[in-house]
């Protein structure tokens, strides 16, 4: 709100509760009482920040996750969603003063989900593509690195990119920037499946010859399966949160909590708790 009385009428009038109580809102504040906040005749003019007024008057930030991508987001011993995007999403909501609320579902389904309201933030690990944002708004890249071919132990063929793979079986996650990447390869036989997880499984069982993921993934993986190794890295894309495009305050402040993280340190000791090998 940017209502003020000018000096000049202030003075003449001399009603110094009246330029008190039109004077101008605190930042982020939202509609003064018995004001629809819609901006009409008679009413106060619209919030700069509606998506964080109504975060904060529901007293929930609701994020949208496939928790099959660790070290980014997975289920826990307890059943519980955890990770690195997880801790960045709770810190994002202290900052806000709020609950976080995690929505689970098929990577493929969560940019749908995200434009029809289901939540407020994708936090997937999400590859930062042309295509994808025509369909959202990203913050700014908390993460790049590098990309990774993962086949068995027992693979002996020399492989230095994607095109190395033409004759064999490459499981992928259905909705994903690898396996786009991995379906452009001419003779390559392509089998999807809903989860990393199970990507990552039916490489170690034989199922499939090789997969393609983010190294910190791979990694994890191939802790939790010695079975696998990476056959070779690849350079990365960078990753985002993604969010819709009519809520920029949101994405705004999340790139101010991002980057506040980074300057206090937060944000080196998520690294280092989710990504540096024990």
């Amino acid at each position: 709100m940017q209502r003020r009385l000018s000096l000049l009428f202030a003075a003449l009038l001399a009603l110094s509760a009246l330029v008190a109580g039109c004077g101008q809102a605190p930042a982020g504040s939202g509609a003064q009482a018995g004001s629809s906040g819609s901006g009409g005749a008679g009413g106060s003019a619209a919030s700069a920040t509606p998506t964080l007024d109504r975060i904060k008057r529901e007293g929930v930030l609701k994020i949208g996750t496939s928790p099959d991508y660790p070290p980014f987001e997975f289920l826990d011993e307890n059943n519980q969603v955890v990770g690195f995007d997880i801790d960045i999403m709770q810190e994002v909501a202290k900052e806000l003063g709020v609950q976080l609320e995690i929505v689970q579902m098929g990577f493929d389904g969560l940019i749908p989900a995200l434009q029809a309201g289901k939540f407020d933030i994708m936090a997937a690990g999400v590859t930062v593509t042309e295509e994808r944002k025509q369909a959202v708004d990203f913050t700014d890249p908390y993460l790049a690195g590098t990309d990774a071919i993962v086949v068995r132990k027992d693979w002996d063929k020399p492989v230095k990119s994607l095109e190395d793979l033409k004759g064999h079986r490459v499981a992928v996650q259905i909705g994903t920037v690898h396996g786009e990447a991995v379906r452009q390869i001419e003779g390559v036989e392509v089998k999807e499946y809903n989860l990393f997880t199970e990507a990552a499984t039916a490489v170690a069982s034989g199922q499939a010859d090789a997969t393609y993921l983010h190294k910190v993934v791979a990694e994890a993986f191939i802790k939790a399966n010695p079975n696998l190794k990476i056959a070779a890295e690849l350079p990365a894309l960078e990753t985002a949160f993604a969010l819709r495009k009519d809520t920029p305050d949101l994405t705004q402040f999340v790139n101010q909590v991002l980057a506040k993280m980074k300057q206090d340190g937060r944000f080196d000791r998520l690294t280092e708790k989710w990504f540096m090998p024990q």
